[in-house]
C-alpha cells in the first residue's frame, strides 16, 4: 500500500511543479509586457530595462518552459500508466491543443531571445533609441502573446484534470 501512496505523492508533486512552471512562464510574460508598456519608448528607463531585466526575464521564461516540457512528459507517462495508456478522445484533443500552444510559446520565446541577444551590451555603444524602441515593442508584443497562449494552456490544463 505504501507504494501506491508514494506513487500518488509523486504524481501530485509533478503536477504541481508543472502547473507552477506554467504559471511562472505566464507571469514572466505578463511582467515583461506590463513593464515594457509603461516605459517611455527610446528613453533611458527602457534602455536600462532592455539591457538589464529583459534578458533575465527571458532566461527565467526559458527555464520555466524547459521545466514545463519535462514535467509535462512525466505527467503524461504517469497518467498513462494509471489509465493503461488509454486516453479519451477529448483528452487527446486538449493535449494536442496544449502542445500546439507550447510550440507557439517556445518559438516566440526563441525569437525574443534572439532579439534580446542582439541588443548591445553595457560595454558597447548604445543602440539608437529608435532601433531599441522598435526591438522592445516587438519583444513586448511577443511576451504578451506568450502570456495569452500560456493562460489558455493553463485553463486547458484545468479542463484536462477533469477528463
Amino acid at each position: 500500500m505504501a507504494g501506491r501512496g508514494e506513487s500518488m505523492a509523486l504524481r501530485t508533486a509533478i503536477l504541481w511543479i508543472h502547473a507552477l512552471a506554467g504559471a511562472g512562464w505566464v507571469a514572466a510574460g505578463v511582467c515583461f509586457a506590463v513593464a515594457g508598456l509603461v516605459l517611455s519608448a527610446g528613453g533611458d528607463e527602457q534602455r536600462d530595462f532592455a539591457l538589464g531585466a529583459a534578458p533575465k526575464i527571458v532566461g527565467f521564461s526559458l527555464a520555466a518552459g524547459l521545466l514545463l516540457l519535462f514535467t509535462g512528459a512525466v505527467n503524461l507517462v504517469l497518467a498513462g500508466s494509471v489509465r493503461g495508456f488509454r486516453f479519451s478522445q477529448e483528452f487527446g484533443s486538449i493535449l494536442g491543443l496544449k502542445v500546439v500552444l507550447f510550440v507557439g510559446m517556445f518559438l516566440t520565446l526563441r525569437w525574443t531571445r534572439r532579439v534580446a541577444a542582439s541588443l548591445p551590451g553595457a560595454d558597447q555603444t548604445a543602440a539608437p533609441s529608435d532601433a531599441l524602441a522598435h526591438r522592445m515593442a516587438g519583444m513586448v508584443r511577443a511576451q504578451g502573446a506568450i502570456a495569452v497562449m500560456g493562460a489558455v494552456a493553463l485553463l486547458l490544463g484545468l479542463w484536462l484534470m477533469g477528463t
